[in-house]
């Protein structure tokens, strides 16, 4: 599946902006979080392979390997994984390390 610009732009912009807020608890907890298959996709897609990976191991947490889409369904799945908000620390410290800046990679990935 190839995602539009505005699409990869998108997932990733809010990403960033929850991780950068709240952390994984966060972003899951809120509406961006239903899109975290489409996120992994599109970090994928820029060659954004580091985030993509500690994406994918935040999602892996969730039963069955990737949290639910739909907002209700994903923040009881959280309560159950996450209860102190605390299940994605190690995440969350190495996506703040920011090893690679996805936000550049998505505009590199843009211009090309």
């Amino acid at each position: 599946m190839s995602l539009p610009f505005a699409e990869i732009s998108r997932v990733i912009d809010q990403l960033e902006v929850e991780i950068n807020n709240g952390g994984f608890d966060q972003y899951f907890y809120n509406s961006p979080g239903g899109d975290a298959h489409i996120a992994l996709e599109a970090l994928t897609l820029i060659g954004a392979h580091h985030t993509a990976a500690i994406l994918k191991d935040a999602m892996a947490r969730f039963p069955g390997g990737a949290p639910a889409i739909e907002r209700n369904a994903r923040q009881a799945q959280l309560a159950e994984i996450s209860p102190e908000s605390d299940a994605f620390a190690s995440e969350d410290k190495a996506f703040l390390a920011y090893l690679e800046n996805p936000s550049a990679l998505a505009d590199a990935f843009a211009r090309s």
